[in-house]
């Protein structure tokens, strides 16, 4: 499972370097990243024993049901995001790599600058076999990232892959209280199928279902990445009594980590932001100081630069999420945002939990991550938390699982638990609900099919279980070429000044 999950992320780069990079230097670069692949792939894993205990039918069957609902392939309802993840892969497959939108001799040179790593494997199906087969496709790849995401997060759990699974789906801050104690317009309790992650207006530490529902481009590889990272450092801690293994097991450790860190970046970067310190920590842990260049795989650790540095080329070839900085927030909304998304789970935790540097870590993240703007937005709020929540999550079930925690703090996260279910249960049945109202409520003729005209903008959504009516699937953008809005710019930049595209891009 470890070595799929090596290819799972290493092949979506590989596709990247030869479809946007020049061949003169795309070659010698895949040379070397093949060649740390072949040492990856062909090195001596020792796994961490745990429970897996389940039936693989029930395992395969609850995450394919949330794959279905989350909108993924356009099987069910797509929330307003899907506009945007719809419209890249339309343009990866009508487009040539590097997807081009104005390439005149002088003047801007437009360019779509994003995370595009997750769709490039099914885009390139999409190329041979069109959008159906693409979607189709979108589907299995995603199907395979979250089995290989509760695989590695029950080995670090020591669970069963149905119980890391459900904790999964349905960890999540008390969203609920928000909108109870701090009412508005929307989100609002009923009807139980509101987006209730805005209660705290630009302030969001999205659920997992949410991540996989709006933005699952990001979610998943970064899910993955997070789970081999814990895994890793749950083996290591281990095997630390076992001092002469030591130093065979932490010299592969030691350099996937790095590497996989990077591929995270290349995924989704703010994600990557927020689980630096947990590698910092890991790195750490697993690092003989008395000889700390011992076991270094350097072909694995050049690997991890190349993929560092091309994509921070890239990303920055768009200026659009240059501005960043400090936001101030008044302390009564700073206290209720920290406390209800995740600092009381955090705070019951810290009996069992003050010593691990995990814990102290994630406190100090979800303290810090709201007052930090980068970008127009609150995607850096969104993403960083990632790490973060996903660490929450695991301290969390690490406790529920052990049956020598104290009963008080198993029940008292256990009921916390079951109040945050609610978010995910408002986001699985807001796809519920209109997924039925599609298929078995409206007739043939009062089904609206895609937007076929050119668009410039895009209304931002006001209240999601009403967007796109009597439609599944979210598209409501043909392609990014004409579009002039402010989002637009999160994803099409003007390279012509940009050092990849001087030096790096294919024409």
């Amino acid at each position: 499972m470890k070595r799929l999950s090596i290819l799972y992320l290493v092949l979506p780069f590989i596709l990247f370097l030869f479809g946007w990079v020049r061949l003169t230097i795309a070659i010698p670069l895949a040379i070397i990243l093949l060649f740390a692949l072949y040492k990856l792939l062909f090195t001596n894993y020792r796994s961490a024993t745990f429970n897996f205990s389940l039936n693989a039918g029930y395992w395969l069957l609850l995450t394919i049901l949330w794959l279905l609902l989350s909108g993924i392939g356009g099987y069910a309802f797509q929330n307003w995001d899907h506009n945007w993840r719809n419209v890249i892969l339309r343009d990866l497959i009508n487009f040539n790599w590097p997807v081009y939108y104005a390439q005149p001799e002088s003047g801007p040179v437009k360019m779509l600058v994003y995370y595009v790593g997750f769709w490039l494997p099914y885009a390139w199906v999409g190329k041979l076999f069109g959008w159906q087969a693409a979607n189709f496709v979108l589907f299995v790849w995603s199907l395979i990232g979250l089995l290989l995401v509760t695989y590695h997060l029950a080995s670090a759990l020591k669970a069963s892959a149905l119980k890391a699974t459900l904790l999964l789906i349905f960890f999540s801050g008390l969203d609920i209280l928000g909108v109870l104690f701090f009412p508005q317009d929307y989100p609002t309790i009923l009807p139980p199928i509101t987006h209730l992650e805005t209660w705290a207006g630009n302030l969001q530490y999205s659920s997992f279902t949410t991540q996989l529902f709006w933005v699952f481009n990001q979610a998943i590889p970064a899910w993955l990445v997070i789970s081999v990272i814990a895994r890793s450092g749950e083996a290591a801690t281990k095997q630390s009594s076992h001092l002469k293994e030591v130093a065979s097991f932490t010299s592969f450790p030691r350099n996937d980590i790095i590497l996989f860190w990077t591929l995270c970046f290349f995924f989704a970067p703010l994600a990557s932001v927020g689980l630096l310190p947990y590698v910092l920590i890991e790195l750490i842990k697993q690092t003989d100081f008395k000889a700390p260049f011992k076991n270094i795989h350097w072909e694995i650790l050049i690997s991890a630069v190349i993929v560092f540095l091309l994509s921070s080329f890239f990303f920055t070839s768009n200026t659009a999420a240059q501005s960043r900085g400090f936001q101030s927030l008044p302390l009564d909304k700073f206290l209720a945002f920290f406390l209800l998304e995740g600092g009381i789970l955090w705070i019951i935790l810290a009996p069992s939990k003050y010593r691990d540097p995990r814990w102290i870590v994630t406190g100090i993240l979800l303290a810090l991550i709201p007052f930090i703007q980068l970008g127009s937005d609150r995607d850096f709020v969104m993403r960083a938390s990632t790490a973060p929540l996903f660490y929450l999550m695991l301290l969390t079930g690490e406790t529920i699982f052990n049956k020598s925690s104290s009963l008080i703090t198993r029940y008292s996260l256990l009921a916390l638990l079951l109040l945050g279910s609610l978010t995910p249960l408002y986001e699985i049945n807001r796809s519920i609900h209109r997924t039925y109202e599609y298929y078995f409520v409206l007739d043939d003729d009062q089904k609206i099919e895609a937007v076929i005209e050119p668009v410039t903008r895009l209304a931002p959504p006001v209240a999601p279980e009403y967007e796109h009516p009597a439609s599944l699937t979210a598209d409501g953008i043909p392609t990014l070429k004409f579009m002039t809005d402010q989002l637009s710019q999160n994803f099409v930049a003007n390279v012509r000044q940009a050092l990849f595209y001087k030096y790096l891009a294919k024409r």
